[in-house]
């Protein structure tokens, strides 16, 4: 009997749940139709698949619209001006022709389960935008992956809108009649604010995310690779029950820390790959990943294990500005008030400085242009700059990054913004020089 009613209770919390996250779902859209009520938001689920990844990831604005983390190159449009939605499905989802069963099938039963008004198969997309192309809407979309890198030569993209996606772009040639604008920036502003269940991932990932990076500093010693220390990392997240890492972790030493140098990473095979040297600080950043929502955290560590005096001196004041600045964080504050808070920490300690380098560093970093890649950004599917004031309930990460004398300092935890101050999610890691040094033993 007892077995049965557990049954039951299951049954119907799993109902509950489906349900739930179905009418979660449909808010999400619905205000996408007010803020984008002239027109059609066009969003594009993956179509590509990577061998070498451990597992797909869905595009963060499709996942968070429709909840569909396996729907490969599908095509979700939000239709402002009727207020409906349609998810456009391939006719052939991957490896059908081998057997294997699609996650969704074009129908009413798919339309039931998701709660999108209208599910139907690709081929249809044809006639939904030929039938608004006479009203000339505004087609909106989001940037894909990382913004600033253009796909193809601009003389061979449409002139109405040059960093439009190519498949965009085919959709303007065939109906010139529809104009195309980029709203990546207001959909982030949309996602900032989290519900309660989305705040249970980022609770969980910022968990998973404090063991990956204690794991990174017991790993950080002279003559390891930077890449040997990164895969531990990785290691970790998966061991916290997390799917691994959100981006591959930066282990960056020595120059490698000194931003911009890091995201040159990107584009390069071996990831700056080298071995790390005594002496050295190492820019760790790392961040799992658990039910797509990111983690990212992130400390300036001694790749020997201990700062040089002059290193701890700064380190040291670097976290006290940080710690001024954090207890400013609260619904209705701004970026710049956080900074000003930093700025006037640091020129708190100018007169007790001992070191060159860490009077160097308080003249340069409490000028707000010495310290361009200094930011506050919003955290859920996605890292943004979040909107302004912050707004209660969404998650930030607090990241001020700065160099000084050819060294890299950074400090990153993540908060969830209250009505009077700020939640930590990421406690547990050390912040001192003295806490790092013995967190490294």
């Amino acid at each position: 009997m007892r077995k049965a009613i557990w049954l039951i209770i299951l049954l119907f919390g799993t109902t509950f749940a489906l349900a739930s996250d179905k009418t979660s779902f449909d808010r999400r859209r619905q205000r996408v139709t007010q803020e984008f009520h002239d027109g059609i938001l066009l969003i594009h689920a993956v179509s590509r698949m990577d061998i070498a990844a451990d597992g797909y990831r869905q595009d963060p604005y499709f996942y968070y619209l429709t909840g569909q983390e396996n729907a490969v190159s599908a095509v979700l449009a939000i239709d402002g001006k009727s207020g409906e939605s349609w998810l456009f499905l391939p006719s052939q989802p991957p490896f059908s022709k081998a057997g294997l069963k699609p996650t969704l099938v074009p129908g009413a039963e798919a339309a039931r389960q998701t709660g999108i008004d209208h599910v139907v198969d690709w081929t249809d997309l044809q006639a939904f935008l030929a039938a608004r192309a006479a009203s000339s809407p505004t087609l909106y979309y989001t940037r894909e992956g990382l913004a600033g890198f253009d796909e193809m030569p601009s003389n061979l993209v449409s002139p109405k809108a040059a960093a439009a996606p190519l498949w965009l772009q085919i959709i303007l040639e065939k109906w010139p009649s529809f104009s195309a604008k980029e709203v990546t920036g207001s959909l982030n502003n949309l996602m900032a604010v989290q519900d309660a269940d989305e705040l249970s991932s980022v609770r969980s990932v910022a968990k998973a995310t404090v063991s990956a990076i204690n794991a990174g500093m017991r790993a950080i010693r002279p003559g390891v690779a930077q890449r040997a220390a990164e895969s531990a990392v990785e290691s970790a997240c998966w061991a916290a029950g997390a799917h691994g890492s959100n981006f591959w972790p930066w282990v960056m030493s020595g120059e490698n820390a000194v931003f911009p140098n890091p995201l040159a990473s990107l584009a390069a095979y071996d990831h700056l790959d080298r071995k790390m040297q005594p002496g050295e600080l190492v820019r760790l950043d790392v961040g799992c990943e658990y039910q797509h929502y990111l983690g990212d955290l992130g400390r300036t560590v001694p790749v020997s294990g201990h700062y040089t005096d002059d290193q701890r001196e700064t380190w040291n004041i670097f976290v006290a500005a940080y710690r001024t600045a954090v207890s400013t964080l609260r619904e209705g504050t701004t970026s710049n008030t956080v900074y000003d808070a930093w700025s006037k920490e640091l020129l708190r300690h100018q007169s007790t400085a001992k070191s060159t380098l860490a009077r160097h560093a308080i003249d340069s970093w409490s000028k707000r242009e010495n310290v361009p890649f200094w930011q506050i950004h919003s955290s859920n599917l996605l890292a943004a700059f979040p909107p302004e004031p912050f707004p209660a309930g969404m998650t930030i990460n607090f990241e001020p990054i700065a160099s000084v004398d050819g060294q890299g300092f950074f400090l990153e935890d993540m908060y969830v913004i209250r009505k009077d101050g700020a939640e930590l999610l990421t406690p547990g890691v050390p912040y001192t020089a003295e806490e790092i040094e013995a967190g490294m033993r």
